[in-house]
Parts: C-alpha cells; structure tokens; sequence
C-alpha cells in the first residue's frame, strides 16, 4: 500500500503552498515553502503547473498500477527540479521535510513531467536491468551518497532518508532481499549501520567494482 495522506488532507501543490498548517515560508526567502514528510504533493494524473526545485529534502515519485502495485520511478534530491506537466504520469511524496521552490518561470522547451518519469526509468533499466540483487544495492548505494545529509552525532555518518521497503521497491527486490544485501555488506566491511537509519562508507572502490558486475541469472 502507498504510504500517503488520503484525499481529505491532499492539495495540488498549489494548495499546499497556501496551507498554513503545512507550510511555512523561511524568513530568508519569502518564495520558500516548508513542507512536512509524507506529504503528497501532487496524484498521477493531475495537472502540475509549474516546476518545482527541490532545495532541501528528498521526494519520491511513485507509479501506481491498475493492479494496486506501484513502482518507484525515481527520487529527487537538493538542486533537483521537478517538471510541470499538463497530465503528471507519477505520485509526488516528501520523503522528508522538505524545502521547496515554486518554479513559475519553467517553460517548455523544458522536459515535461512524463518525459522525466521515461528518462528516470530508461536510466534505472539500463543501471541495473542486468545486474545481481548484490550489483544493484552497491550502484544505488553509490548513487545517493552524495545526497544524503550528514548525521548530526554520529562521526562518518549520514542519514538513510530512503526507506527500506522504497529502496526494495525502487531496485526491482523484496524488502527480506533489500536488507539481507545491506547486512551482507556489513559484514564484509563495505558499510556500516550505526542505527537503522544511519550509513557510513567503508570501501567505495569495492562497491563500484560490485555495482560494476552484470549477472546472467538476471534480477532477484
């Protein structure tokens, strides 16, 4: 099931902007919004006006099937624009709490928000169409190190802003698959897991030499 609010908390991010319990402008930047995690900011199938950058946080965007499954397409990280869209072919959800900026000012010739959501999945497809459970963990582990966000207490440390079952969702994997991977790269020292919620980089040249193997038994 898709962790979301339901229809009566929803807004377009329209809306969203202009809700005060959810919303609040930072002093610095009166175009800033602040938004909550687990926050819908937009539904598959609804018009996006606007672009909106993405200046703090980490976004996921969700494909839902007529079969009631979905797939993650693709997240969006700090410096990340999402695009407007006539007819947005995915879900938005704030991972985490999230700083936003509205983007009046993008306008075609821009990539569309289908176009995004093909472009993320082609890049996924060909990242690990051919590739081991063990390959595809190691080059998403690679992937999002540079945008997850420093712990504050732990030393080499930072914060895990994906869940597990998405991280499963987003490599093609069941969640026992997901962290029987990460637990096996713990024990041959590539990472650490301080808390559930923590990572630190042990070996990074081991694990581009993993996320680099292609298997011929295909995905897991």
């Amino acid at each position: 099931m898709l962790l979301t609010l339901d229809d009566t908390q929803h807004a377009n991010f329209s809306g969203i902007l202009a809700s005060k319990s959810l919303i609040r402008p930072p002093a610095r930047d009166p175009r800033l919004r602040l938004v909550l995690g687990n926050v819908v900011l937009f539904w598959q199938d609804e018009q996006v006006p606007h672009g909106i950058e993405v200046v703090d946080g980490a976004i996921r965007a969700v494909r839902l099937w007529s079969d009631g499954t979905r797939q993650i397409v693709t997240f969006f990280w700090p410096g990340s624009i999402i695009a407007p869209s006539a007819l947005q072919r995915y879900t938005a959800e704030t991972l985490t709490r999230c700083t936003l900026r509205p983007r009046e000012d993008i306008v075609a010739p821009e990539p569309s928000g289908t176009d995004q959501a093909l472009q993320a999945s082609l890049r996924l497809l060909a990242a690990t169409g051919k590739k081991s459970a063990t390959s595809r963990m190691a080059w998403f582990l690679l992937q999002i190190r540079q945008h997850l966000p420093r712990d504050p207490v732990l030393p080499n440390a930072c914060r895990i802003v994906v869940p597990r079952n998405d991280i499963a969702d987003y490599l093609g994997m069941t969640l026992e698959t997901a962290c029987r991977t990460l637990a096996a790269f713990r024990a041959q020292g590539l990472i650490d897991l301080p808390t559930r919620k923590t990572i630190c980089y042990l070996n990074i040249p081991r694990l581009a030499r993993i996320a680099s193997l292609q298997s011929e038994s295909g995905r897991a």
